[in-house]
């Protein structure tokens, strides 16, 4: 069944000895990174001890064979298990005082872009939609795309090779309207530790704002200009929402543009 369907609570999982839960992979990136790193040490054991005559035909479905069971009834089981508990820890980030729970996450969500583990946070969106309604994780999440779109922008201005110029104006442009991976690995990556570390604080600190004001979306999907749209339900969540964006964009395009260097990032373009 769809992993989506299951949270939502329209589906149950299908069991395997009773006690084996199959569920889509929706969301899912662990299982799919993990299966791919045991495929290719499969691979590279196949191709050493399979004959040359019967590599080309056996060794891929022998490879796939081993690997697709071992991501159904071992990995995604315990993927899921792993990915349930870290939905139930941000769940209760969400929940702690003083704004810290909007701190935490927002600096780590950008991290889990990085490494692709942003994906199962659409579990946990879901999940407190169905049983809320509302959706404060998405609102946290989206100041990433104000303070990388922001660091992009400035370090963009700031270069002086033009073909990085152009790129990180683009990839602004792209991240604005919800694409942060130009501007994220092409650009702010690039320009080093300095440049990140703005980044992750802008958005913590927006997290940490909006988490102490109550601001919570009542929909998912939507990023940077388009998101405001999820606030349209109420007049103090849609000001506020986007007054707190726009401080975290200036704030970190400000700290860029004065303390970030382009140097080592135009030279490498």
């Amino acid at each position: 069944p769809n992993a989506y369907d299951v949270a939502y609570g329209n589906s149950s999982p299908i069991y395997v000895l009773g006690f084996i839960p199959l569920v889509g992979y929706q969301g899912s990136i662990l299982t799919a990174l993990i299966t791919g790193i045991i495929g290719a040490k499969l691979e590279i054991f196949f191709r050493r001890v399979m004959p040359n005559s019967m590599d080309l035909i056996f060794t891929p479905f022998i490879v796939i064979l081993i690997a697709v069971a071992i991501a159904l009834l071992v990995l995604g089981p315990l993927v899921h298990a792993f990915e349930h508990y870290a939905v139930m820890a941000i769940q209760q980030f969400l929940t702690l005082p003083a704004g810290i729970g909007g701190l935490l996450i927002g600096f780590i969500y950008p991290i889990a872009v990085m490494t692709g583990m942003h994906h199962m946070f659409i579990m946990i969106e879901t999940s407190l939609i169905a049983g809320t309604g509302f959706n404060p994780l998405i609102t946290v999440c989206a100041m990433y795309g104000f303070a990388n779109a922001a660091v992009c922008l400035a370090i963009s201005l700031k270069a002086k090779n033009i073909a990085f110029k152009t790129a990180g104006i683009s990839a602004t442009i792209a991240q604005l309207l919800g694409v942060s991976e130009p501007a994220l690995f092409g650009i702010v990556m690039q320009s080093g530790l300095r440049a990140i570390m703005v980044m992750l604080t802008s958005s913590a600190l927006g997290g940490m704002v909006l988490s102490l004001l109550s601001i919570k979306a009542n929909s998912y999907g939507l990023a940077v200009l388009l998101s405001p749209l999820m606030y349209l339900y109420d007049r103090y969540q849609f000001v506020t929402y986007i007054t707190v964006g726009l401080a975290v964009f200036i704030f970190a395009f400000i700290i860029t543009f004065i303390f970030v260097k382009t140097d080592k990032a135009t030279k490498e373009a």
